[in-house]
């Protein structure tokens, strides 16, 4: 069983491919607006290394974001546009739990935290269970105050707007806040892979015609996001 997956959610492309759990290669660099011009002879560089092609890939995982509308974008046409020619089945994975997964083994709350802009974030809160992160809110989109008021544990944030709250989470939260380093602000290459698995063995495939990014943004207040 080979596997594609990738997030462009971030500015960070995030890419696996996988035999089963074994993974092949990993991409996991930042590559902002370059993303269009690039994306596909990266994974073309990747396949190679690999020795597949594209036919010989058995299913394709796509990041559905909340994150930078044009990446999301760029990410799910090219999956799409795969899924669609080769009629390989797709599995689309939210890269908030992607995410989720970067935060340490402590007995903590996981609350990962991406700019969303207009003085927002995307944010879901998550409980550490075993090996597993349980999703205990529902997907966000709020202010940093509006979020702060649903923490009541010792919470490790992570996330690119960790840069511009800090010190708001230092100032309210105090001893209950606790930060991830900047290397695990972005979804891993090994966790899309893990969570890929998962609906894989769960046969929680996505139509690749109908499939759509989360976005949490009103449509008329979508605005562009690299």
């Amino acid at each position: 069983m080979n596997i594609l997956a990738i997030d462009t959610s971030t500015k960070y492309f995030c890419l696996v491919i996988a035999k089963d759990k074994d993974i092949l290669v990993r991409y996991h660099k930042p590559l902002g607006r370059e993303l269009s011009r690039l994306i596909i002879p990266i994974i073309d560089k990747c396949l190679k290394k690999t020795g597949l092609a594209l036919k010989d890939i058995d299913f394709l995982a796509v990041g559905l974001g909340p994150g930078s509308f044009t990446g999301l974008r760029i990410g799910l046409a090219t999956i799409k546009g795969f899924a669609l020619a080769l009629k390989k089945p797709v599995i689309g994975i939210n890269s908030l739990d992607v995410l989720a997964y970067s935060a340490g083994d402590e007995d903590k709350d996981i609350c990962p935290l991406v700019d969303a802009k207009r003085a927002l974030v995307y944010s879901a809160i998550y409980r550490k269970d075993g090996a597993n992160r349980r999703r205990k809110s529902r997907y966000l989109l709020v202010g940093i105050n509006e979020l702060l008021g649903y923490i009541k544990k010792e919470t490790v944030f992570l996330g690119d707007a960790i840069m511009l709250y800090r010190v708001k989470i230092d100032n309210r939260l105090r001893q209950k806040a606790y930060f991830e380093k900047e290397d695990n602000w972005y979804p891993r290459p090994e966790f899309l892979l893990a969570l890929a698995l998962e609906k894989i063995k769960n046969k929680e495939f996505k139509d690749a015609v109908k499939i759509v990014p989360l976005y949490l943004y009103p449509k008329d207040c979508q605005v562009r996001n690299t």
